[in-house]
């Protein structure tokens, strides 16, 4: 029959021999008696590197602290010591992973520097043999030096291959050395992975049981204050203690009669024995996990992580010292090539190339060369031969410039009474239909292909063929590289020392008066300004006769040809820099009027 705590406080010495449950749960008798208890906390991080540096947290028993880093450096040198303590600290099975961790990286970058190192050293001895024994073949059919010279040559391209050799061997037992390492590496890390599955299962297992044992002493304690309710409301008492608000609620309903009152107490009583069973059944069950797993599985797994990463660190220090012997007795094979001890194994490096004797070799050269022919020199002058450049580098290094040139100097040195350009350019409008273009002289052309015409010309005008097709593409790039020559004449078309007399002309109010104004100031212009102002007005007459198509009539023309063809005054002629643009419409006039009346002034004189 299950008795309540309270009807045994009394018997506590047959409490502590009993078997059954007959006290509350605490947090004492929670917890396995076999687990440590450590005095004070201890510090997180541990070099698992070396145990003489493991530290503890500064507290105030410096007595408990010294006897605990005795305890130690005690079980430093003692290897069950070691396990033991690492047992005994909280997370020891972290350290003991974290120390075989240590080993597998450490591990993997030796195997990763070992086979590197090989692949270079192969490399490296493969290289020096191709390239000596190259050397070597080549040496009888290339035109290098013989004699002495020759035969230290070739002694010192065989020791190169013997060193070469040597590297060979090295790299081949590094690769061995290294194919160890990632085996101990692998096998490494394949059981610290294991033990930390194992590891990790335990502390499920252990964690999920201690869930359930909370549970169950959860739904014990509430079945145990629900009989001790309806035990009090049976005897007709008011608790003193514990849960008022609970059990002021129960005796605040509406009262009982006694047989409903027992069996509510014999009711509870039953539930809070089952929940007394279940809990006590939990609790065996998780102390016997906590006691499997800190006594058995954790320093199982402990003393294997211990043993891995002596495996490990003995393996490493092992394959080290392989390494360490092949790589100083590559040394010192290289060592014995370059300088041999014995002089049967052949004469050192240095002696190789004392023995060249350079005069020697010079002396029996000549002699050898003297043998095999008898000319004799023959002294004499070489003439001057002159390199004849092609017509367009010619051109480009003499080049005719014609853009920014005086009109008056370019007919003078070219012989031409109107300038190349603006016939080529007029030949190539009118008989390419490019009269008949809409806005012709109005619109622009494309720069890049104006500024290329424009490079053509000042190189050799009477090469530019105006009628090929990339030209014919766009007239206005025609029309643009012509309207940019007259610009950039030093001394306008109309002259600036004539600019006045034109403006004044182009005042004169009646038209007849006016076109003789003009046509007697035309006939003053320099020869070379006259024929050409003659031969460009031809061409506009026509431009004009087709303003049908190309919607240009002599307005049109003057409005394009004005600035360009009166440009500015002389600076005695006007009394500020706005003087032209003020008269812009009289330039236009002057144009207007001199096309108009083409026939009168240059055809019919």
């Amino acid at each position: 029959m299950f008795v309540h705590p309270q009807e045994k406080l009394n018997q506590t010495s047959e409490v502590t021999n009993n078997n059954n449950f007959n006290i509350m749960p605490t947090p004492e008798n929670t917890i396995p008696p076999s687990l440590p208890s450590i005095p004070y906390p201890l510090a997180q991080e541990v070099d698992v590197a070396s145990v003489n540096s493991f530290k503890t947290v500064e507290t105030s028993h410096t007595g408990d602290q010294e006897s605990l880093c005795s305890d130690v450096l005690e079980r430093a040198n003692n290897p069950q010591g070691i396990i033991k303590m690492l047992c005994e600290l909280d997370g020891g099975l972290s350290i003991a992973l974290e120390r075989v961790k240590q080993d597998v990286i450490s591990a993997k970058a030796l195997a990763t520097f070992l086979k590197k190192r090989a692949s270079l050293e192969e490399e490296y001895g493969r290289m020096m043999i191709k390239m000596s024994r190259s050397l070597q073949e080549s040496h009888n059919t290339n035109d290098t030096k013989q004699g002495s010279y020759g035969e230290s040559w070739m002694n010192m391209l065989k020791l190169h291959e013997s060193i070469g050799e040597n590297r060979v061997k090295f790299a081949a037992a590094i690769q061995e050395i290294s194919e160890d390492v990632s085996v101990l590496y692998k096998e490494t890390d394949k059981s610290r992975k294991n033990l930390k599955d194992s590891g990790h299962k335990h502390e499920k297992a252990i964690q999920e049981s201690e869930t359930a044992l909370e549970k169950a002493r959860g739904k014990y304690e509430s079945h145990s204050e629900d009989w001790e309710r309806t035990l009090l409301q049976k005897n007709g008492d008011i608790p003193t203690t514990s849960k008022p608000r609970t059990l002021t609620k129960v005796f605040s309903k509406q009262s009982k009669s006694p047989t409903q009152l027992v069996k509510m107490e014999e009711d509870a009583r039953n539930k809070a024995e089952a929940a007394n069973a279940t809990y006590k059944q939990h609790l065996n069950s998780t102390n016997a996990t906590r006691h499997d797993y800190y006594e058995v599985h954790l320093p199982r797994m402990i003393t294997s992580l211990k043993d891995t990463a002596d495996e490990c660190d003995i393996g490493l220090q092992y394959h080290l010292a392989r390494y360490s012997y092949l790589f100083e007795n590559t040394m010192m094979s290289d060592a014995l090539v370059i300088t041999p001890v014995n002089e049967a194994d052949g004469p050192a490096l240095r002696k190789i190339v004392e023995q060249i004797n350079n005069d020697a070799d010079f002396h029996t050269y000549v002699q050898n060369y003297g043998a095999k022919t008898r000319r004799k020199i023959i002294n004499f002058d070489i003439p001057y031969d002159q390199y004849n450049m092609s017509e367009q580098a010619v051109n480009i290094m003499n080049p005719k410039n014609i853009f920014g040139v005086d009109l008056a100097e370019q007919m003078q040195r070219d012989g031409q009474e109107i300038p190349l350009i603006l016939v080529k350019c007029c030949e190539a409008i009118e008989q390419s239909g490019g009269l008949r273009s809409q806005g012709l002289y109005r619109l622009s052309g494309v720069k890049s292909h104006i500024e290329r015409l424009q490079a053509l010309f000042d190189r050799n005008a009477e090469a530019v063929d105006l009628n090929a097709e990339e030209h014919l593409a766009d007239v206005n790039n025609i029309t643009g590289v012509l309207k940019l020559w007259f610009r950039e004449l030093p001394d306008p078309l109309f002259t600036r020392e004539m600019y006045q007399d034109f403006v004044n002309a182009s005042k004169i109010a009646d038209d007849k008066k006016r076109v003789l104004a003009l046509h007697e100031r035309v006939n003053n212009l320099p020869d070379a300004n006259y024929s050409t102002l003659k031969y460009l007005m031809g061409h506009l007459n026509k431009v004009v006769e087709n303003q049908e198509y190309n919607k240009m009539n002599e307005h049109n023309l003057s409005i394009v040809f004005g600035p360009t063809l009166m440009g500015t005054p002389l600076p005695d002629h006007s009394q500020n820099d706005a003087a032209g643009l003020n008269d812009m419409g009289l330039q236009y006039k002057v144009v207007e009027t001199i096309l108009m009346s083409y026939r009168s002034i240059f055809v019919m004189e």
